[in-house]
């Protein structure tokens, strides 16, 4: 009797492993969406302590560029489109707004039109939720990058999902992803870990159609961090180097030339 119950356990026991390997990518969803949770929990635990108690609205938190920020998405609301020289910048000479960051305020408008859909805010509270939506975004573009690195290894998912814990967790990246903080970082970095993600498919894709499409998303997301963030220079010699020791070590072959 006691050896069929050993036998029963046994088997059991290989079951729920089966069961487990088998659904590991409902275990990695879980994952992400704990994670997820977590990271908005964080940084919306300040929300309500961002109200203006003078126009019983929201305001931003302690910082001078976030501000800037609101006023050009304000401009774009009111005018439909960014103002080419911004009178309010750099007294008496101004500022050309094409010469930096002039896709940060055009994405807070249109988180703001999205937000809309649903509901009605004003785009103060828009503008204090974007960077953490940004950084929602941010944390699923991480998770693929890291898999990504990782993909010969059979713990990708597992190193993965823990890696976007730290990142989650990170007191560095907290300040300037926290509601009420829309700064560049929100949503450079979710194109920087984009940009990287794209390169890694593109090097090694082996079809030559699919990895000039990779490398094509790549350069997109790339721009768009440089319309974004002067930090756009860390892709590039991220890459560059990447690209270098590949070359060195001979592992350049005419795709991933083309891919480069």
């Amino acid at each position: 009797m006691k050896e069929v119950s050993e036998k029963l356990i046994d088997k059991r026991k290989r079951s729920v492993a089966r069961f487990l390997f088998k659904k590991s990518f409902l275990f990695v969803i879980l994952g992400l969406i704990i994670i997820l949770i977590l990271a908005w929990h964080i940084r919306t635990a300040n929300v309500e302590n961002l109200r203006d108690i003078t126009t019983e609205g929201y305001t931003l938190g302690p910082d001078l560029d976030p501000f800037l920020f609101l006023r050009y998405a304000k401009y774009i609301v009111e005018n439909g489109k960014l103002m080419q020289h911004d009178t309010m910048r750099y007294v008496p000479l101004g500022w050309d707004t094409s010469k930096e960051t002039r896709l940060l305020p055009y994405m807070i408008v249109y988180f703001h039109k999205a937000l809309n859909l649903f509901s009605s805010k004003s785009i103060e509270y828009s503008a204090v939720m974007f960077p953490v939506f940004m950084f929602l975004l941010t944390i699923l573009a991480f998770f693929l990058f890291i898999r990504k690195v990782f993909e010969k290894n059979k713990y990708r998912d597992m190193i993965a999902i823990v890696a976007s814990a730290f990142l989650t967790v990170s007191p560095s990246l907290l300040a300037r992803t926290i509601a009420g903080i829309p700064e560049k970082e929100s949503a450079g970095f979710f194109f920087m870990f984009l940009a990287f993600y794209f390169f890694l498919c593109s090097w090694n894709s082996e079809k030559g159609k699919k990895a000039l499409t990779f490398a094509f998303l790549s350069g997109l997301a790339t721009a768009s961090m440089g319309l974004v963030w002067g930090g756009w220079i860390y892709i590039f010699t991220s890459i560059a180097l990447f690209a270098f020791i590949s070359f060195i070590f001979g592992k350049i072959d005419k795709k991933r030339f083309l891919s480069y």
